[in-house]
């Protein structure tokens, strides 16, 4: 399976339009890494015994595991013997990552339409009372609550428009940058004879697969989850 031309086509060269690529991604790691914190905070608002579901929790917990996978392709983006395997797992990631905060963008905005219509049921009960103590007063409070409503009804509207392209067009600069690396590595195997990145790449992956112990058993199944990214960003872009 590959990406299809058109689809392609809307990959990036440039940051912005003017910015190297290899600069973007360092920015969209940095705020994606910067983000994924938050979820310690989601966390850790159970110990203070705020109100948070299931979905909240799951959200939360999900972007803990990811921040490491952010953090380790950020920290080895310089190191050319790493960098390539490494970015190839965080653009996967991000690619799924970036699906699930889609989906539950929606359902959050759902939730809170949920909870609006309950304030909003509440209210219109308040509201029959003040009715028959004041008419003219309560039509004007109507009026006065359905303004703000609508204008916030805009703006979490248009934030999540918003929020929801800067995601895509972040997607697509790390997707275009792991496409160039794949590209160059793909050039380089072909036309070179085996270098001293190459070796140094294989003794870092034989060392790996050469630990024992339940750390080493962890560095293989990464391991193995790099190369597969690769493997499959290899066939999806190229």
């Amino acid at each position: 399976m590959t990406l299809p031309s058109s689809l392609q086509r809307l990959l990036p060269q440039k940051f912005l339009g003017f910015i190297p690529l290899f600069i973007g991604v360092e920015i969209v790691l940095g705020v994606t890494i910067l983000n994924k914190a938050g979820g310690l905070y989601g966390i850790l608002s159970l110990l203070t015994g705020h109100p948070i579901d299931f979905w909240q929790w799951l959200y939360n917990s999900l972007a803990l595991l990811m921040l490491p996978i952010y953090a380790t392709a950020l920290i080895n983006l310089r190191n050319k013997a790493r960098n390539l395997r490494k970015l190839s797992l965080a653009t996967v990631v991000y690619i799924v990552d970036t699906i699930i905060g889609t989906l539950y963008t929606v359902y959050f905005v759902f939730f809170w339409f949920q909870s609006e219509d309950g304030s909003e049921a509440e209210v219109g009960g308040d509201s029959l009372l003040r009715r028959k103590m004041d008419a003219s007063d309560e039509e004007a409070n109507l009026s006065s609550q359905s303004a703000s409503a609508g204008r916030e009804l805009f703006f979490i509207f248009a934030t999540t428009i918003v929020m929801t392209i800067i995601r895509i067009y972040f997607t697509l600069v790390i997707v275009s940058f792991t496409k160039a690396l794949l590209k160059q590595n793909s050039m380089e195997q072909r036309y070179r004879d085996r270098s001293s990145s190459t070796s140094v790449t294989d003794a870092e992956e034989n060392e790996i697969l050469n630990s024992n112990g339940f750390y080493g058993e962890f560095k293989k199944a990464v391991l193995d989850m790099e190369i597969r990214s690769k493997e499959f960003l290899d066939d999806f872009l190229n």
